[in-house]
């Protein structure tokens, strides 16, 4: 878990892309820390990126449509990194009662039903989505039309503390679609790196360009359980260079593809 008082220094970082320059200004903890310690730095980052992507699509004439009060994506499988599990299921915890209670309530509901479906083996990865399956796995799940247990009137009430995925899922494309996503009719915006998949590539000493094995947001707390240490403690300017560097990586691959 995140040390709660630990020093910070503000760093301004200007990350250089084929399209321009993102500018980043965070606080990174100085002390030596776990992944978790260095969320709200590498949420700031995802923003960053995520205005930067929105602006050059709304110049390209697709702007962002996606609108308050259209939840749709929040039923989707979203890919979490550990340390944000490990966030999540402490942010459960930390919440008052009967709030807590509510949330873990609606979790329990949401696994009961996976479970039903015959669907949990291959969320957590021991069964198609471990051999490549995720799209299917995904869209089944999508299928049984379950609400992110931090959903509440189609608005998401952890919205500072949302996972990084979440802040990278903008799309351009007629909301209408959302409720049916198709390859064919979801048209996301286009980033130049996905901040979520550094981080879990980083915190679990995955090679750059492997698959990432993620932990669905919806499992979050059973997973943390299961899972309560987190990674080495680091300073926290190195952990944040050792995940700009993966940053550096997809950019170059994403060049080599092109």
């Amino acid at each position: 878990m995140a040390d709660a008082k630990a020093e910070t220094r503000r760093l301004a970082v200007d990350l250089g892309l084929p399209e321009g320059s993102v500018h980043v200004e965070m606080d990174v903890p100085t002390g030596e820390v776990p992944m978790e310690g260095l969320l709200p730095a590498l949420r700031t980052t995802a923003d960053a990126f995520v205005a930067f992507g929105a602006a050059l699509s709304a110049r390209d004439g697709k702007p962002v449509s996606c609108a308050k009060g259209c939840g749709a994506c929040c039923r989707q499988v979203v890919p979490i990194a550990p340390a944000e599990a490990r966030r999540v299921a402490a942010l459960v915890e930390e919440m008052p009662e009967p709030r807590r209670s509510l949330v873990k309530g609606r979790f329990a509901e949401a696994w009961k039903r996976i479970e039903e479906a015959g669907l949990m083996p291959a969320l957590e990865g021991q069964g198609p989505r471990a051999a490549g399956g995720a799209v299917e796995v995904g869209l089944a799940v999508f299928r049984l039309g379950i609400p992110c247990p931090f959903l509440e009137d189609e608005s998401c009430s952890i919205y500072e503390d949302r996972p990084i995925a979440c802040r990278e899922y903008l799309v351009t494309s007629d909301p209408a679609h959302c409720a049916e996503p198709t390859p064919e009719t979801i048209a996301p915006v286009p980033l130049p790196t996905r901040v979520w998949a550094a981080v879990a590539r980083e915190e679990q000493g995955i090679p750059d360009g492997d698959p990432v094995p993620l932990v669905p947001l919806v499992l979050a707390p059973r997973w943390a359980a299961a899972n309560p240490e987190g990674g080495a403690r680091r300073p926290g300017p190195e952990l944040l260079r050792s995940v700009y560097g993966r940053f550096a990586s997809d950019l170059s691959r994403g060049r080599e593809k092109r």
